[in-house]
């Protein structure tokens, strides 16, 4: 297995070997807590881009809903089928296609909720050896992952996307003064 100790995110400076399994339930209840306050907004901060370089706040939101549920699925399969390989998400798809385009922010704060609960069921309930099982992930580069580091990813994408969506309020904010 390629070493990952110590890896970090180069954007957020993330490291996903400082997150104990333990602590994803909470971190995932206070990001999504705060992802879904800025869901609360105006529309016109929510649902507009601030830059063709940058997601909506809506489309980080419907990012993060599906990164949860798909790491949830993600990590039930590594405890069960021996190295599996997940799919890719097809973030970049997802958002050109249009798949987020009907969501609004009332539904994108109940699902991003329901996800992320889900996710920390499924990681208060990992039984006890299973949480070092192995499967191959493709992000950033394709990689074989204990599960705990699988777990660590839902709660990176969470903040990291957190962080991009609370710029993006300063940014929508400083155009509408």
């Amino acid at each position: 297995m390629p070493t990952t100790e110590n890896e970090s995110c180069p954007d957020c400076g993330f490291v996903w070997d400082n997150v104990l399994l333990v602590e994803v339930p909470k971190r995932l209840e206070v990001g999504t807590g705060s992802f879904v306050a800025l869901l609360a907004r105006d529309d016109a901060i929510v649902s507009v881009r601030p830059s063709n370089e940058r997601w909506s706040i809506a489309e980080y939101a419907g990012h993060v809903r599906d990164v949860l549920l798909t790491v949830r699925e993600r990590m039930i399969a590594a405890t069960i089928v021996d190295r599996p390989t997940g799919l890719p998400i097809f973030r970049e798809e997802r958002v050109a296609l249009g798949y987020y385009d009907l969501d609004t922010a009332a539904e994108l704060a109940s699902e991003l909720r329901v996800a992320s609960g889900l996710l920390v069921k499924t990681v208060r309930s990992i039984p006890e050896g299973l949480d070092s099982r192995t499967m191959n992930y493709g992000f950033p580069s394709p990689t074989e992952r204990p599960v705990t580091w699988v777990a660590a990813q839902g709660v990176h994408e969470l903040e990291h996307h957190l962080g991009d969506a609370r710029e993006n309020v300063r940014l929508r904010t400083s155009m509408l003064a």
